[in-house]
């Protein structure tokens, strides 16, 4: 028997197949879908954008349709034998990559995805343009940085001369205090 120890003849054997069930269920539980093996902690950025607060949710919102798109083509076939009998195993389809879980148009898009919840935040800013607040894992880091680039960013700009003389950072010229490391700040 191929199947069987070595010594055990005619089928009363402990075969190795019993031996390789737990394996394959603890690397069904440990396997992702997704891009890497999820990192741990959460990123989130913040970046000003020239676009209304429409325009860049639309735009966000345009982008992750993409990723979606991408992740259901790459669905394709299982590659590899561990890859064939984990799909076979696999109860119900897979979870659906960037699925829409909340949208509050055009204050919040939250996605559900197998590396945990994306949410991105906008804010409108007096006299034009709008703060994206991404928060994602790690993993996808790459992603953002792509979407970030498909927009039109901006640094909003300071005065020369209003930064702290402990940190550097700049600051505006009603605060008494620094909000990065609070050091008094000089009035001039």
């Amino acid at each position: 028997m191929i199947l069987s120890f070595v010594g055990q003849e005619g089928g009363g054997g402990f075969d190795i197949i019993w031996l390789l069930l737990p394996l394959l269920c603890c690397m069904m539980t440990m396997g992702q879908r997704g891009e890497k093996p999820q990192e741990a902690g959460i990123a989130a950025e913040s970046f000003y954008t020239t676009q209304s607060i429409q325009e860049s949710f639309d735009s966000v919102e345009k982008e992750t349709a993409k990723w979606r798109l991408e992740a259901q083509e790459k669905k394709d076939e299982p590659k590899g034998v561990t890859a064939s009998i984990m799909s076979l195993l696999r109860r119900g389809p897979p979870a659906e990559r960037f699925a829409e879980k909340e949208k509050d148009t055009p204050r919040l898009l939250s996605l559900a995805d197998s590396t945990g919840p994306i949410y991105f935040e906008f804010t409108e800013v007096e006299g034009g343009g709008t703060v994206v607040k991404a928060t994602y894992n790690p993993v996808l880091k790459g992603r953002v940085a792509k979407l970030k680039a498909g927009l039109p960013l901006k640094v909003p700009a300071t005065p020369v001369g209003l930064s702290c003389p402990s940190c550097g950072k700049p600051v505006l010229r009603e605060f008494n205090l620094c909000p990065y490391c609070g050091a008094e700040l000089i009035k001039e």
